[in-house]
């Protein structure tokens, strides 16, 4: 009986009020007993806490999206100043071109 007892993971209370099991024998099916309610209460923070894990890992790449996003929107601020530094050296040359022209 009680290996089929240790097998059941389910089992959380038994009654064996006025039968012939040994003191000893009680005391295993009793701590069985205990040990599936504290499966069964560690179950759902245990849950959580891989939940947690996944999350904080979701959480670190997201942190790293966000400074690869940063990054990449200060680089393209750059190059659009850097385009429109060249636009106006450009005309300014043109300027300066049409200038000389005007001049021979």
């Amino acid at each position: 009986m009680l290996e089929t007892l240790n097998k059941n993971t389910t089992l959380e209370d038994i009654g064996l009020q006025g039968n012939r099991f040994s003191h000893s024998c009680l005391m295993k099916i009793k701590k069985i007993a205990h040990r599936n309610v504290k499966m069964i209460e560690e179950q759902e923070p245990n849950r959580l806490k891989a939940e947690i894990y996944k999350l904080r890992y979701e959480h670190g790449k997201l942190e790293q999206a966000k400074t690869l996003l940063r990054q990449q929107k200060e680089e393209i601020e750059n190059v659009k100043k850097i385009k429109q530094d060249l636009k106006s050296h450009m005309q300014s040359y043109k300027d300066s071109q049409a200038k000389q022209r005007a001049e021979m």
